[in-house]
């Protein structure tokens, strides 16, 4: 963005995409020191750290007026001798040091030297303290921890991340340039779901289910900016599926289920028995041998991507099956699967021509079916009115 000229205006300052006119070096130098107060609480993230100050005409810029203004250390002549450039960063350190510096500081920087490890020393002991700064430059999280999120709320301009080990309050383009952290959680371990596929419900499903029935933390790390999808998949999974789990590996159908397994999926729409060899998938003969397996109910395809699980633990399955109630619900399940099954035989009796063994058949059939109305239904009844 250019400024607009005025005739008599020949001095500029330029920053970046803005040009801004003044009508004296002493009006230019005054916007500059005006510029540079925004950059007094340590945080900016300029793609060029420096001030352009020139003159349309070519005129010298007088170093003299600069250095009365202790711009010295700051002020760089460029390859055109009438323009000079001044480093926002050393130009902040002296501001700062004159300032706030202790004397040996401001008698050093004096006496010519550069001073910057001293001047980040003690300007991060008082804006920050129990900070450092960070050389390795850590990520965002997805979802912080409770305790990092409330710790985070202390500090205007932090967020929470990790090194997978450890959470960390942090402050990014301190003084343009730096990552500042601060310890919070020792060995966290870190499980990033999310980060196995590249996205999750679309950003309005997520929002409105965070709203309507998420937790309270889940909610306020979410209007606080950070993407959440850990949290949100974990309560999701939690609200939807008690006692499943996201499942990266994609395990597959067996071939055969257990009676345990095949029962406990009946529980589930859409659900089907999948199994991981617990020891070594690497050897066949390992593989095989059934008692190494473990067995899960599986369901495909949660928010559209994603494949649950649920350990079946076989004697606390069988247990639960030899319960009246569980008896009577898979014994009516399987009947009604039978008479399904047999229904669908009749009414396709009734529209093609039959032969002998089609007509045995669907006689056997039926004779089946009454049979298990009367032998079983009064069971069935009788287990549900005991308990």
């Amino acid at each position: 963005m250019m400024g607009k000229k005025k005739v008599s205006a020949n001095w500029y300052v330029h920053h970046q995409n803005q040009m801004e006119w003044y009508e004296s070096q002493e009006a230019a130098i005054d916007a500059v020191d005006l510029f540079m107060s925004g950059y007094e609480d340590g945080i900016w993230s300029d793609e060029k750290s420096y001030f352009s100050l020139g003159h349309a005409d070519g005129e010298t810029v007088d170093s003299d007026l600069f250095n009365r203004r202790k711009y010295t250390n700051a002020l760089t002549r460029s390859c055109v001798s009438s323009i000079f450039t001044i480093d926002i960063f050393t130009k902040t350190k002296e501001n700062w040091i004159f300032k706030y510096g202790s004397n040996l500081l401001q008698q050093s920087l004096k006496a010519g030297y550069d001073c910057h490890d001293g001047y980040l020393a003690q300007r991060l002991a008082i804006d920050y303290p129990g900070f450092k700064i960070n050389d390795r430059f850590y990520k965002k999280v997805d979802t912080p921890s409770d305790r990092c999120f409330l710790a985070c709320l202390e500090y205007k301009y932090a967020h929470c991340s990790s090194d997978r080990e450890n959470y960390y309050i942090t402050i990014d383009n301190y003084l343009g340039k730096y990552q500042l952290i601060k310890l919070i959680d020792i060995s966290v371990k870190i499980t990033s779901v999310a980060s196995l596929v590249e996205s999750v419900e679309s950003i309005g499903d997520k929002e409105n289910w965070i709203f309507e029935y998420g937790s309270n933390l889940l909610q306020q790390s979410f209007m606080a900016g950070y993407d959440c999808n850990d949290r949100y998949l974990q309560e999701r999974v939690i609200y939807d599926y008690p006692g499943f789990t996201i499942n990266p590996r994609k395990y597959q159908k067996v071939d055969s289920p257990s009676e345990s397994c095949l029962y406990a999926c009946l529980g589930y729409e859409n659900s089907y028995c999948s199994w991981h060899d617990s020891r070594s998938e690497t050897l066949l003969f390992e593989r095989l041998r059934q008692r190494e397996r473990d067995y899960y109910i599986t369901i495909d395809r949660f928010l559209g991507k994603y494949q649950l699980i649920k350990l079946i633990d076989a004697p606390t399955q069988i247990s639960a099956l030899n319960s009246p109630v569980a008896v009577a619900n898979h014994v009516l399940r399987l009947k009604m699967m039978k008479l399904a099954n047999s229904m669908s035989l009749i009414k396709s009796a009734i529209v093609t021509p039959l032969g002998l063994a089609q007509l045995i058949s669907i006689g056997t059939i039926t004779g089946t079916v009454i049979y298990i109305t009367i032998e079983y239904l009064p069971r069935i009844f009788q287990a549900v009115a005991q308990l």
